[in-house]
């Protein structure tokens, strides 16, 4: 256990990977409230790397191939350092929630945080001010977790809204370097850490995979695969021998979900990827007694980026997500 102000990440020796809880807060009844973090510094200089799982606490693809990644990265052949976070939430992670049960706050929210908040302010600010405040870009790693399902996007950012030219044309380099399947323009979000780390100079990309509250192999391979290549994208790592290539894209995702205007059951009538006509029916919200309280249609022709896959649905929740896909 570490506390957060004797953190020092560029005095770790070079060649060495060293595993932490950094210390953060305490609990009511004076334990620590702490998060994990690996550091491997490579023994050649280069860049730093901020690699950050489970912000939500269902969550699970990040983490698996976050460890791998520690797992399988040489420190002796690595230039520039990895700062990695498996777990950021662990209140969360401890109850398979989105949410933290400790204050009820939606960490992917409220960065940069706040150094006199509750529990979960105080995470956020240790994370971005002690964490990817010192790195030269983040990679942020996401899932549907247990309620959605999504397809294998990596985000970017584009200029306007507080993020400069530079910073966003670096950010959809590393989303085009992660080579999932699609691209995708994320919203304007404030609060979500990849889009306050891009307004602060930080580029960021925000990946999406899977979710359905599993761990499927082929999901977490995604996110190894793609963290692999944005690394040997830039001089830190040597190519691993089999990685394909990221794709040539010829276009990206526009769009972002449409939230349920009522509770209830949720029944999906489309599926991942799928191209759907404007109009099209996606889902039906019915009652106990199996009254249909509201249906949700496609707002325009596009691709179903996401699905509900948790049944129970409350008002204001995402529901269903179909995009736009934009010609680069």
């Amino acid at each position: 256990m570490i506390a957060s102000e004797d953190l020092d990440l560029l005095g770790a020796p070079s060649g060495t990977v060293s595993r932490r809880n950094v210390r953060f807060a305490d609990l009511p009844d004076g334990a620590p409230a702490f998060f994990p973090l690996i550091v491997v510094a490579g023994a050649k200089p280069g860049l730093t790397a901020a690699l950050i799982g489970g912000i939500h606490g269902d969550e699970y693809e990040g983490p698996s191939a976050l460890w791998r990644i520690v797992d399988t990265v040489d420190p002796a052949a690595l230039s520039g350092r990895l700062l990695i976070v498996p777990i950021a939430n662990l209140p969360a992670f401890s109850v398979g929630s989105r949410t933290s049960p400790v204050d009820g706050q939606n960490l992917a929210r409220i960065f940069p945080g706040d150094a006199s908040g509750t529990l979960s302010f105080r995470l956020a600010h240790c994370l971005f001010e002690r964490l990817v405040a010192k790195a030269d870009f983040l990679v942020d790693c996401h899932s549907g977790g247990v309620r959605l399902g999504f397809l294998d996007v990596a985000g970017f950012y584009a200029a306007g809204d507080g993020i400069a030219p530079h910073a966003a044309a670096a950010s959809f380099a590393l989303a085009r370097d992660m080579g999932l399947a699609h691209l995708w323009r994320l919203p304007s979000r404030p609060g979500v850490l990849s889009y306050e780390a891009t307004r602060r100079g930080i580029p960021a990309t925000g990946g999406e995979i899977g979710g359905r509250g599993g761990l499927l192999q082929t999901e977490v391979d995604g996110y190894f695969d793609g963290i692999r290549r944005i690394l040997a994208a830039r001089g830190m790592i040597a190519p691993p021998p089999g990685l394909k290539a990221a794709p040539r894209y010829e276009s990206h995702l526009e769009g972002d979900w449409q939230l349920a205007p009522v509770g209830g059951f949720i029944d999906n009538h489309v599926a991942l990827g799928q191209r759907v006509d404007k109009g099209a029916m996606l889902a039906t919200i019915r009652s106990p007694l199996g009254e249909t309280l509201s249906t949700m249609r496609a707002p325009f022709d596009g691709l179903v980026m996401g699905v509900r896959h948790l049944r129970m649905i409350a008002p204001g929740e995402w529901a269903t997500c179909v995009v736009r896909e934009r010609s680069l």
